[in-house]
């Protein structure tokens, strides 16, 4: 893949804008979703159950799409996919705003979600091939952060008055907006025989064997212990997507409105990304599984206090702590993956998994609140974080025995 003409070490300013709108209108529409949840289920009568079904199809749809766009994204030039993309969440959202039909608005969040794939897809590749993949991942994540923040604490302007109609609009206005940027976006280098040779690969395979070459895993190394892992990972990420989804039903039993529930998502929010910078500071210096485990551990148990919690100021500091033990697990759960394939390979299906673990956590949480209400969907980030964590610590306990 083609490197910009920045200078070894630099980032490319236009680069480093384009990748970051990537990233934002990638991941716009399922961080909406907690402030969309309960203008939804107002507008067209349904319960938690419905409206998280249809939050989990939306987010598989990008999961899946990501996925398969690695081999596009290799062939085709980014910005021209970053278009596509675009166009589809575009529409998506404008049907959505409009129409007053619960089926038509499903079919509309699955081409958004399809639409997302493919620029989350655009924008990964183009950051990994810029001259310093590392420092751009870096700064991405911390400008997107900025964008995220504001966001949240910008849509209940719009969902208030305006409810479910309102947010949707206005991610349709943000996608207009930021298409411009996707122009910078660099062209794949292209090798016709190594394109060839790979599609001649991919149709000798068997589905599975044909799935993780896509993922590129097909013959990276310790395939029984990263499996199992990324198993452990997906079904932590399923209690995380659950609480991510009711974030603003929790502020609103905490008894604060949407305005305040908005600022606190924001700024919160960014301020979590310093449990990152917490792991960056303490690097390997206790390991990767002690510190992903004891991470693990609190995060869920935190998740579970700010489904039960009901006043202001708990649901601030615990949403804060929430999100700093997350960024906290992240850098060490993929330094755990890079340990088995110094290559990185598992490190990179990693992602993957992250997404698709996330996207069954709307529907099995709107499930559990519909049925049990809020102290069942407190259960699940504790019941999938200690499931999670067994897993992670007998596998990788293995894993680092056959290492010494």
């Amino acid at each position: 893949m083609g490197r910009s003409n920045t200078p070894s070490g630099g980032l490319s300013p236009r680069l480093l804008v384009a990748v970051t709108a990537c990233w934002y209108l990638a991941q716009m529409g399922y961080y909406a979703q907690a402030q969309l949840f309960g203008p939804v289920m107002e507008r067209y009568s349904l319960d938690e159950a419905a409206v998280g079904l249809i939050m989990s199809q939306e987010v598989a749809m990008y999961a899946i799409t990501a996925l398969l766009m690695a081999g596009p994204v290799t062939r085709f030039p980014r910005s021209s996919i970053a278009f596509a993309g675009c166009a589809l969440v575009l529409a998506g959202n404008l049907i959505a705003g409009f129409t007053e039909n619960f089926e038509v608005l499903r079919v509309a969040r699955l081409a958004t979600g399809f639409g997302a794939g493919m620029i989350g897809a655009a924008g990964v590749a183009s950051a990994a091939s810029s001259n310093n993949p590392q420092r751009m991942f870096a700064v991405v994540s911390v400008t997107w952060g900025l964008m995220a923040a504001g966001g949240a604490i910008i849509f209940p302007y719009v969902t208030v008055p305006f409810g479910a109609k309102g947010g949707y609009l206005l991610m349709a206005a943000t996608v207009v907006l930021l298409l411009p940027l996707f122009r910078w976006l660099p062209p794949p280098q292209r090798n016709l025989q190594e394109e060839a040779a790979s599609q001649a690969l991919l149709a000798s395979l068997p589905p599975l064997k044909r799935f993780a070459e896509k993922l590129g895993v097909r013959d990276a190394p310790n395939k029984e212990f990263a499996l199992v892992a990324l198993l452990a990972l997906f079904i932590y990420e399923v209690g995380q997507g659950a609480v991510q989804v009711f974030l603003e039903q929790f502020g609103l039993r905490a008894g604060l409105e949407e305005y305040r529930i908005g600022e606190v998502l924001g700024i919160a929010g960014f301020l979590g990304l310093s449990g990152g910078v917490l792991a960056a500071w303490l690097a390997d210096r206790y390991g990767n599984l002690r510190p992903a485990l004891i991470g693990i551990a609190t995060n869920v148990i935190v998740a579970a206090a700010l489904a039960l919690g009901q006043s202001p100021i708990a649901f601030a500091v615990l949403y804060l702590a929430w999100n700093m033990c997350f960024y906290f697990v992240v850098p060490y759960i993929l330094g755990i993956m890079a340990e088995m394939d110094p290559k990185g390979r598992w490190a990179v299906a990693t992602d993957a998994v992250w997404w698709l673990g996330a996207a069954p956590g709307p529907a099995i949480g709107g499930f559990l609140v519909a049925e049990a209400g809020y102290g069942g969907l407190a259960m699940l980030p504790v019941v999938v974080g200690v499931i999670s964590i067994c897993l992670f610590y007998f596998t990788l306990r293995r894993f680092y025995a056959t290492q010494q």
